[in-house]
């Protein structure tokens, strides 16, 4: 969730802004502020592709003929790129980025990492080039924590007006080169429009480039309609079975869709030998017949996947509006999804016995179309938002436990769907007795599962349902507006 502004100008208050040495060994300062916003882009940049520098690529060696031999991987950078460097290590070296704020310079880490498996996913889908480095020429723009910690903060916003508002960045230039007679700190107020209240927010990203601004918002609680607690069962045969009876299944492929993905799979295997027997790789000498074939697939896929997503987007909505707690239980899936191990035939060395690796295929299949991993990540995303609680009990023995009784034997559950238990004769459905002892367990461990063991919301809203954002002289830590030059 994000709120995107316009920035209208900016306004520098405070000391000079240190900008570095220049050729001559002269430090060089500016107050204007245009120049200092230009400054800070090129020093998050290339943070950025400092730490892109040292991502692998796969390099092909050829023989004398010019044919493929092998593939061996080299930095972004090249062989001799040096190791990565630290922020504070980044500064020593390079001394114009000595004054760039630290939560300018760390938020690099975590946009270059997420760009770069994003498309290196992008490529394997749909093909395409190993994700690159920032130009310059590209646009400009940066990334900055929201960070109010006692005199110095960043990308806090103040409300100066009914549609308008600043942004303010502060910095700090190093004691060595502080201009004489000023004093260290400096601060950028960026003056932006808004058209409604900003909602609490994480950071922002500033594209200096199209003048524009962006607040990553945090959640927004959703409105609550019951204050119910429910243990959910994941499994195969239904997503998720809730401990009141409620089966919900995760729509599936129909038989057309998943005949027309086989199709377009065999389809670009017979394509990709092609490619291979001239010599060449799939994604870098495609056809134009395997590049139509696969923008198809995608396609198809995308369509499936989106339906999927909104059904687990829905499901996990509701699950949060109607319940106060929601019970689940720990399960490893990289674990259960694990390929099983060969078994050598000590009999005929060289061949293996059956270790029941098809069986398991189709089970992990199962498995990894109902998405349990994404199913619990959302909820508990809207759940902490919505100030309700995901409670995560141990699995062992919910699906062999009599809820009645507690009564813990294999025979009790006696197909996938029937539920009997040996001692006290208890029926019910294997998913829906699991769920109510996943409940159980649940309400054992937070103590009576009270509306007072529920941990609080993040944070609060009025009566009106709007987000109270921290103002001027608030508790966290930010002061007054004063000083702040206006446009």
């Amino acid at each position: 969730m994000s709120q995107k502004v316009r920035i209208n100008g900016v306004r520098h208050s405070g000391a000079s802004v240190f900008l570095g040495v220049d050729h001559c060994g002269n430090p060089c300062w500016t107050r204007n502020p245009e120049r200092v916003m230009v400054w800070l882009c090129d020093g998050w940049r290339t943070r950025f592709n400092q730490r892109r520098e040292r991502r692998t690529r796969s390099i092909p060696v050829k023989n004398e003929a010019g044919d493929i031999i092998d593939w061996i991987k080299e930095p972004l950078g090249g062989p001799d790129v040096p190791g990565l460097l630290s922020d504070r290590e980044a500064r020593l070296q390079c001394s114009w980025m000595t004054a760039v704020p630290s939560s300018i310079l760390a938020t690099t880490n975590r946009v270059e990492g997420t760009e770069w498996f994003t498309g290196l996913k992008r490529k394997k889908t749909a093909g395409g080039r190993v994700p690159g480095f920032k130009s310059r020429h590209r646009g400009l723009g940066f990334v900055c924590w929201y960070h109010p910690s006692g005199n110095s903060y960043n990308a806090v916003f103040h409300k100066t007006g009914r549609r308008s508002g600043v942004v303010v960045i502060t910095g700090m230039n190093p004691t060595r080169w502080v201009k004489p007679g000023e004093k260290a700190h400096w601060r950028i107020a960026i003056h932006v429009r808004v058209g409604q209240s900003i909602r609490p927010y994480t950071s922002i990203h500033v594209d200096w480039t199209h003048k524009s601004l962006v607040f990553t918002n945090m959640p927004l609680p959703l409105p609550r309609v019951g204050n119910g607690m429910v243990g959910l069962d994941r499994g195969c045969a239904h997503a998720l079975a809730s401990s009141d009876g409620t089966f919900m299944d995760m729509p599936k492929p129909s038989k057309a869709e998943l005949k027309r993905l086989k199709y377009l799979q065999r389809r670009m295997t017979r394509q990709d030998r092609v490619n291979e027997a001239r010599g060449g790789r799939t994604a870098k000498f495609a056809s134009k017949r395997r590049q139509k074939t696969l923008s198809q697939f995608n396609a198809l896929q995308g369509r499936i996947v989106r339906r999927r997503n909104d059904w687990i987007e829905k499901t996990t909505t509701r699950l949060a509006q109607e319940n106060i707690l929601v019970a689940m239980e720990d399960l490893d899936v990289r674990a259960m999804t694990r390929k099983p191990k060969p078994k050598p035939d000590p009999a005929k060395p060289g061949q293996y016995l059956h270790n029941g690796a098809k069986a398991k295929a189709g089970l992990d299949r199962s498995i990894l179309s109902n998405c349990w991993g994404r199913v619990m990540i959302r909820l508990q995303d809207k759940m902490d938002a919505n100030g309700g609680r995901l409670v995560i009990v141990p699995a062992a023995y919910t699906s062999q436990t009599c809820h009645k009784c507690g009564h813990v034997a294999k025979e009790n559950r006696e197909s996938q769907a029937v539920f009997h238990c040996v001692k006290c004769g208890y029926e019910a459905n294997a998913d829906v007795n699991a769920a109510e002892n996943i409940l159980s367990r649940a309400l054992s461990q937070t103590g009576g599962g009270t509306a007072s063991d529920v941990e609080e919301p993040r944070w609060r809203t009025d009566e009106a349902s709007t987000p109270s954002f921290p103002q001027a002289g608030s508790s966290f830590g930010v002061r007054s507006v004063k000083g702040i030059p206006r446009l």
